[in-house]
């Protein structure tokens, strides 16, 4: 299974991995060099697959838009952030 990146590109912005536990991570988010969020979210897994003869390796994936508030969510203060976090990780949420 291919892990999660500790840096990811996607829609046009950085995230960086800050924690990472057995079932949740942190990444961090700079929208502009004084505004910071950060993705907290339960890790998911997205299927080994075969597409046109070739295996796609099971893998990590970054959440989608639509697992915002249900098992991703985004906070601009970093306490908040790790609060959730260690929720996520006790199976507290």
């Amino acid at each position: 299974m291919i892990p999660l990146s500790p840096i990811i590109h996607k829609n046009g912005y950085s995230y960086t991995q800050v924690y990472r536990g057995l079932r949740s991570c942190i990444y961090e988010q700079h929208v502009t060099p004084s505004v910071t969020y950060y993705e907290v979210f339960l890790i998911k897994i997205s299927r080994e697959k075969c597409i046109n003869d070739k295996i796609i390796e099971a893998r990590e994936r970054f959440p989608r838009d639509e697992d915002f508030g249900y098992s991703a969510w985004t906070f601009s203060d970093f306490e908040k952030a790790l609060r959730r976090y260690n929720e996520l990780e006790k199976g507290d949420g």
